[in-house]
């Protein structure tokens, strides 16, 4: 039984490692944090239906990282809009 949760921990290792060595583009850093994300729900649903708890709080989770994502997409659009590339290189966060 505790083989089903090493399945969302090594989702979560995965995903963690894409976001640390692919920083050179917004878009790869996002897509890894949804990944993230993903594999965190995964692991709140196989906890709530191991404990026979109710599903309310993924509910909530899930719809918290949908505006986490479409926010990082809206601010990735005005970046690439303003800056002229998603290169994570091309802009500085002191710079206006």
């Amino acid at each position: 039984m505790k083989l089903v949760f090493l399945f969302p921990f090594l989702m979560f290792v995965v995903g963690f490692w894409v976001y640390i060595s692919k920083r050179k583009h917004i878009m790869n850093m996002l897509i890894s944090l949804e990944y993230l994300v993903l594999s965190i729900f995964l692991f709140i649903m196989l906890v709530s239906f191991t404990l026979g708890l109710e599903s309310y709080m993924s509910l909530v989770f899930l719809i918290s990282s949908v505006c986490e994502g479409s926010l990082g997409v809206g601010i990735m659009v005005g970046m690439v809009r303003s800056h002229g590339s998603d290169y994570v290189s091309s802009f500085s966060v002191l710079q206006c």
